[in-house]
């Protein structure tokens, strides 16, 4: 359900100015918004990761593909990993790429994406999406970790949103579903006695 909404939230014309508040998390109503998407978003990983790359919270994103390493990658989480790399490359995300290249607040936000977008490449195997993605890093300045990072310049930071509250959230709904799978599969390995 949740991936079903995620799409319908970046695809879909109709959302336009949906996502354009979105996109502005300082603002009180839309950080309230984000807040409530994310505690739902979060069952679902990929679905997280592009809600929080919509909102520019590029720091969170970046902490959040290194917990990846946690989650179970399966063919559907690697699909959808997939399409985040197509969405990445589409009109949706055009501020996202120009990001990448942007020396606004002292590239605090740039370097946190590009972070991100690279931990989100070493978790693709090398397929057409790995290659796409690849080749959309190489045309990245490289003057990323030259300068230090101040956090307080960032988008993310300006909001005022507890992301660690957010990033705490996300690890228990997690680990849920984890304890969740190991039982199903458990229940189809070993058949309760009726």
């Amino acid at each position: 359900m949740v991936r079903l909404l995620n799409m319908i939230l970046l695809t879909s014309p109709e959302l336009f100015e949906l996502r354009n508040a979105l996109r502005d998390i300082t603002n009180e109503h839309s950080a309230s918004l984000f807040k409530c998407l994310y505690r739902s978003w979060a069952h679902c990983p990929v679905s997280t990761l592009c809600l929080c790359l919509l909102t520019q919270s590029y720091q969170h994103v970046s902490q959040l593909v290194v917990l990846f390493a946690d989650v179970e990658i399966t063919l559907e989480l690697l699909n959808e990993l997939d399409k985040l790399v197509q969405l990445i490359e589409s009109p949706i995300f055009a501020s996202l790429r120009l990001t990448l290249v942007s020396k606004a607040n002292n590239s605090a936000d740039a370097q946190h994406l590009a972070h991100a977008l690279f931990g989100i490449l070493m978790l693709l195997p090398q397929t057409e999406a790995f290659n796409l993605l690849k080749n959309r890093l190489q045309c990245v300045p490289n003057y990323w970790g030259q300068t230090r990072i101040n956090e307080e310049n960032s988008l993310q930071h300006k909001s005022n949103i507890d992301f660690d509250v957010l990033l705490e959230h996300f690890k228990k709904v997690q680990k849920f579903q984890r304890t969740l799978r190991i039982q199903q599969r458990r229940n189809i390995i070993l058949p309760e006695d009726n």
